[in-house]
């Protein structure tokens, strides 16, 4: 049954696109099948029901392409050379038939496929922000970035791959990577036969998040965070968090969570006082979801690599969200956590 009342605006999500133009295969559990030519259709899919919805921007939550493009395991193997720039234009093509802005995070298999200033041309991602080469000079966050489609709310955009593998090798945030790995994981994974490795054996729990296809936001974009949720409590707007990494294991599993997710859940929580609404992530393709102990809801997409017409829009009421999902994109409502008294010790956004 519709809504008496419009809602305030909507936006369009997705995640883990990974189109390929290659058979349909088993992922490497052989827990999904992934049709990868058919996600080409269904982003094209997914632009046309966001323009017929009248959606005030779109949120892809990264993935756009699978890293077999790149021509270095699986399919790509067999391939003349690498297709990683014919399917990216592939892709975007069909995105772009959505009249939206669209906003891009950047997921694992993007840094499979391209370098990280690569990415910031591709994407049209913002110019100011962290360093992407060590010969470059440390500002604010470069693929972290605030959006503010309407007065009232902000939407914040992580890049959970400031702290990876995936960065280049002299900067911090490589390093700190290699660090958890081998504190945290007994296993191979930074070795030269990573592909026949399992990354997961003798581990469980919160351990099983240090694997090199996930990553962090590290100190820096931690303080970033922290000030970007300040400033938007303190103009009273609600905040939506965009990643794709998920925070929440309840939402997710500990094998895709951010390496620092529980920091950056202390800052929703400590900081946001009861603003932030809703994390929307991809990475795990069977999705979830779940709302923390302050309320937070926590969205993982479905990938539609291995679901069918998968995508969704999110309506914004005065009151809640709603997810409205496509094909086997599930749907949630989410009403707004109660809002809470800023504590007195609290640190204004000027002085962080």
């Amino acid at each position: 049954m519709a809504d008496a009342t419009p809602p305030l605006f909507s936006f369009g999500v997705i995640a883990d696109i990974q189109y390929c133009d290659t058979d349909d295969a088993s992922n490497f559990a052989a827990t999904e099948t992934r049709r990868y030519r058919d996600t080409l259709r269904q982003a094209g899919l997914a632009a046309q029901s966001w323009n017929e919805a009248g959606v005030l921007f779109v949120a892809q939550l990264g993935d756009l392409i699978d890293g077999q493009n790149a021509g270095g395991y699986g399919a790509g193997l067999r391939f003349d050379g690498p297709q990683s720039e014919v399917a990216f234009e592939k892709v975007v093509t069909e995105l772009q038939r959505c009249t939206a802005p669209m906003y891009h995070a950047i997921g694992n298999h993007e840094l499979y496929n391209f370098d990280w200033p690569s990415l910031r041309r591709k994407l049209n991602l913002p110019e100011r922000g962290w360093r992407v080469a060590p010969d470059e000079p440390a500002c604010e966050a470069d693929f972290s970035f605030v959006v503010q489609p309407v007065a009232g709310w902000s939407f914040l955009m992580l890049n959970a791959y400031e702290v990876s593998v995936m960065q280049h090798e002299e900067l911090d945030g490589h390093g700190e990577a290699v660090r958890l790995m081998r504190e945290y994981n007994p296993n191979d994974v930074l070795g030269d036969n990573q592909g026949q490795v399992d990354y997961f054996s003798g581990l469980s729990g919160r351990k099983m998040k240090y694997v090199p296809f996930n990553g962090g936001v590290g100190a820096r974009q931690m303080q970033w965070l922290r000030k970007e949720v300040v400033s938007a409590r303190e103009r009273g707007d609600r905040i939506v968090i965009l990643s794709h990494l998920p925070v929440l294991a309840d939402a997710s599993s500990h094998r895709t969570l951010m390496y620092d997710c529980d920091e950056v859940l202390r800052i929703l929580h400590e900081d946001g006082c009861g603003h932030v609404v809703a994390v929307f992530a991809g990475h795990l393709h069977r999705g979830g979801y779940a709302v923390d102990g302050e309320g937070v809801h926590h969205v993982t997409l479905r990938s539609p690599l291995s679901h069918d017409d998968c995508f969704g829009r999110v309506e914004v009421y005065d009151d809640r969200l709603e997810l409205r999902g496509n094909g086997e994109q599930l749907s949630f409502s989410m009403p707004f956590p109660p809002l809470q008294k800023v504590p007195p010790t609290a640190t204004p956004a000027a002085e962080l």
